[in-house]
């Protein structure tokens, strides 16, 4: 249970549910199978084990959800096949040419047929609550899929007063900063930077690079952007912060990992719970000294 990105969102107030009043609220989009003329759904699962019945798992005032999607897979070489194959017998059964409009209603009338014997292929969004420091943080890989992931809360909650971790100022000019004159305490470079020139697009990538790169700075003096930045998060996990203020990449400590090896392991999901909470402890340290550093506006 260690989340690998961190899409953050700032909870209003008027959002904090208990679990029960959350289970109950999530219950109205409980996860079912993909029907056989759908394309996908999506609803929640047990974060804990899908066959499992419990939607919200709570751990030291944090509640975690889990949004589980299902897609029908039709390969678009198969498609495109079933597609030329009913064209050409057209043509050449009726000696005409299949046009635009009539393409796309064969193409449709191909995938009603395929859906019902189509395999799915699914996949799983995690997200927590954290209502005491007013948070929603989603684990996601891209904007479609924390999206996705958001919109499903809206329909079950009906309102989610959420706003995406948002600066006063412009974050890359603050990272710019921590080049030029020193990084935040207990903060470290990991090499990783992405530079953009505002001016005609060009952008400059370094991996793995040394931590003090010189060429960096003659990068920021000519007037290029951080959109990227690798850092060591006192020394508890590594990650790349984006401009957008979203976190990627995060690696955690082995040091940090580690610590709940002692647990007994005989309980069932009691290294589940007992890792859930160590990380949700870090990621708070860590957002509260994103809102300081980049100036976030708390009220909304």
């Amino acid at each position: 249970m260690w989340f690998k990105n961190c899409y953050i969102y700032l909870l209003s107030k008027e959002t904090e549910l208990s679990a029960e009043s959350l289970t109950e609220k999530l219950e109205s989009h409980r996860f079912s199978e993909v029907g056989r003329q759908e394309a996908e759904r999506v609803g929640w699962i047990s974060p804990l084990n899908r066959n499992l019945e419990t939607l919200v798992h709570s751990a030291n005032g944090c509640h975690l959800v889990c949004l589980r999607k299902e897609q029908k897979v039709i390969p678009a070489s198969m498609l495109k096949e079933r597609l030329e194959d009913r064209v050409q017998a057209i043509e050449n059964n009726e000696g005409r040419k299949v046009y635009g409009k009539e393409k796309s209603a064969l193409k449709d009338d191909i995938l009603s047929l395929l859906k019902p014997k189509a395999l799915t292929k699914s996949s799983h969004t995690f997200g927590y609550f954290d209502f005491r420091n007013q948070l929603l943080v989603v684990n996601a890989g891209s904007n479609g899929v924390a999206d996705t992931f958001v919109q499903l809360l809206i329909d079950s909650l009906g309102t989610l007063g959420a706003v995406k971790l948002i600066g006063e100022e412009n974050p890359s000019q603050i990272m710019n900063q921590w080049l030029l004159d020193n990084m935040p305490d207990a903060w470290s470079l990991t090499g990783q930077y992405e530079l953009k020139d505002p001016k005609d697009e060009r952008v400059a990538k370094f991996k793995d690079n040394e931590a003090n790169n010189s060429l960096i700075h003659e990068l920021i003096e000519d007037g290029y952007w951080l959109q990227k930045l690798g850092i060591n998060y006192q020394d508890t996990f590594k990650a790349v912060i984006q401009s957008d203020l979203l976190i990627k990449s995060i690696k955690y400590s082995d040091e940090l990992v580690a610590e709940n090896d002692n647990i007994d392991k005989s309980e069932q999901y009691a290294q589940f719970d007992a890792d859930f909470v160590l990380m949700t402890q870090t990621l708070a340290g860590f957002i509260a000294e994103l809102k300081r550093l980049f100036k976030v506006k708390v009220e909304h």
